[in-house]
């Protein structure tokens, strides 16, 4: 079942929905206790974000600063 959830988020994330979306659609209705919503939310949260552009500025593939 978490499996099947969490493909759902992905193709909703890549659909272009956001976190909050993914949580009324498909995290909130399931028949789940909270703790694997919760950890359902985490992964939403996960693949909805994406990089600051402020955080990647300057940094060049084989830096670590």
């Amino acid at each position: 079942m978490l499996t099947e959830l969490q493909h759902q988020i992905t193709v909703a994330a890549l659909s272009g929905a956001d976190c909050d979306d993914i949580e009324q659609s498909i995290i909130d209705p399931a028949q789940l206790d909270e703790e694997q919503k919760s950890a359902l939310w985490l992964y939403a949260h996960a693949v909805t974000e994406r990089p600051s552009k402020t955080i990647l500025s300057g940094w060049e593939p084989g830096s670590y600063s």
